[in-house]
């Protein structure tokens, strides 16, 4: 396992806005540090800043994003990612990726990329 999974958090650039809504949104692309280019992943700190779950879609474009955003039902998995309200949660992801939200109403997901956990 990398070292760099064992340190605190560190951001290494701008927070993006991702919006959560009744209808999942463009997916919006957080990037990852490009001294972590070797690795093809980097590591993302995920706020949920709003009362409602959020389904949060990845993917490797931003329609892609927009269509995993979907909340799972009994019989019907999915590959969005739950975060119940006021979560917190360190993911790693491509570095590349996009990402976008379905709630049941308008919510705001903040996601900065870094390294560490």
């Amino acid at each position: 396992m990398s070292t760099n999974s064992q340190i605190a958090f560190a951001p290494l650039g701008d927070t993006v806005v991702v919006p959560a809504a009744s209808t999942a949104p463009t997916g919006v692309q957080a990037l990852v540090s490009g001294r972590l280019d070797a690795q093809g992943t980097g590591q993302y700190r995920i706020v949920n800043d709003s009362v409602y779950t959020v389904f949060l879609g990845v993917g490797s474009t931003a329609a892609l994003a927009t269509a995993n955003a979907v909340a799972p039902i009994a019989g019907t998995p999915s590959a969005a990612i739950v975060l119940v309200p006021g979560a917190v949660e360190v993911l790693r992801f491509a570095r590349n990726s996009f990402f976008s939200g379905l709630a049941t109403a308008a919510a705001t997901v903040y996601i900065v990329q870094g390294e560490g956990m």
